[in-house]
């Protein structure tokens, strides 16, 4: 007798958007990792649809939506995009097979590029096997993520590697004592005499769009940690009734139209950045979207402070957690450089401001 092979019955996709929600705060308390909040985005084909073709607007939504219930997972779910975007983009047609198969499969992936000392250098190259040196620092994930496209040093560019980073032995994440996003369990890895295997050539992870025209991906996540404040503003005030006075709901409907001017940026960004022959115009978009998004998230956390007051500092409260998240992630590498790069860029344009980025 043929006996059925037994399905896996999934939840959908809301609920499991809630769960990770009802993770959050055990995962931000160190009593959990992250790795059944990615194992279920990766079982339901949320994580197959990030990193698949397509409109760049749903990707940003999806990622707009998982930054909302967690903030370190949606950290995580992005990184895992760049990483198979970087294969796709660099990568052999064998890589991109077996790697796109892998991460089908379940295996979770990132992107680690800031260097510890020693830096991550090319010990020996044998070509297609690489033997390594040095380490990383900020490599989120350690745990989770079971294959990282680090960035090694060379003498002509940085160039891209893959390497397994399952080895509990090489990471560590003691050091890891932060205010916002601990979930991330961002440490050190160690990657002196491993091997790793060569993706593309050196130079490539600095080729635009895709280097800083990419900023738009941990913009949307941004945009859905601001989503979810606004969302405990709007109870908050809503929980008044016709005790809510004036004050309150200007604050209900400035931080929600914050964050949806926030989206609509980040959405345009992804559109255009992601479109074929997209070129400066483009990235300095991107990079002016991560810039109001950032605006957007301090003046609705000012907001939010204002409105829900000193209970929601207390250890617990929803918008302590997405306060202390998102004020952690907005710190990114070179903020100053990036916006430099936004200002020159229009200022050596021939068309007026309400043109350069598709305006009439």
């Amino acid at each position: 007798m043929t006996v059925a092979p037994r399905l896996r019955i999934l939840p959908d996709e809301e609920s499991i958007f809630a769960a990770i929600a009802d993770r959050a705060a055990e995962a931000d308390a160190g009593m959990r990792g992250l790795s059944e909040d990615m194992a279920l985005l990766a079982d339901s084909g949320i994580l197959n649809r990030l990193c698949s073709g397509g409109d760049p607007v749903a990707h940003a939504d999806l990622l707009r939506r998982i930054g909302a219930v967690s903030l370190p997972v949606g950290r995580l779910a992005e990184g895992h995009m760049n990483a198979l975007r970087l294969v796709a983009l660099y990568g052999t047609a064998g890589q991109r097979k077996s790697h796109m198969t892998e991460a089908r499969r379940g295996t979770i992936y990132g992107v680690w590029g800031a260097d510890d000392s020693p830096p991550v250098a090319i010990r020996s190259d044998h070509g297609d096997r690489l033997e390594l040196e040095g380490s990383k620092r900020f490599a989120s994930g350690l745990g989770t993520i079971g294959r990282a496209v680090v960035i090694a040093t060379t003498a002509e560019g940085p160039r891209l590697v893959i390497a397994d980073v399952t080895d509990p032995n090489r990471g560590d994440d003691s050091g890891w004592q932060v205010s916002g996003m601990r979930a991330t369990a961002s440490g050190r890895y160690d990657f002196d005499g491993m091997n790793a295997e060569p993706l593309g050539k050196a130079g490539d992870y600095l080729r635009e769009p895709y280097f800083q025209g990419g900023v738009w991906r941990y913009a949307a996540v941004h945009v859905g940690g601001l989503e979810a404040l606004a969302e405990e503003v709007r109870k908050a005030v809503r929980g008044f009734g016709d005790a809510a006075g004036e004050a309150q709901l200007h604050r209900v409907a400035r931080i929600a139209s914050l964050a949806h001017g926030a989206r609509l940026f980040v959405e345009d960004a992804a559109r255009k950045v992601e479109a074929p022959g997209a070129g400066a115009a483009e990235v300095a978009l991107s990079l002016a979207a991560r810039e109001a998004v950032e605006t957007a998230c301090l003046e609705g956390m000012a907001l939010a402070d204002r409105a829900l007051g000193t209970r929601s500092f207390a250890t617990g409260h929803p918008a302590d957690l997405l306060r202390r998240d998102l004020g952690f992630f907005l710190r990114q590498a070179d903020l100053d450089g990036k916006l430099r790069q936004v200002g020159q860029h229009l200022c050596a344009s021939l068309q007026p401001v309400g043109a350069i980025w598709g305006g009439r």
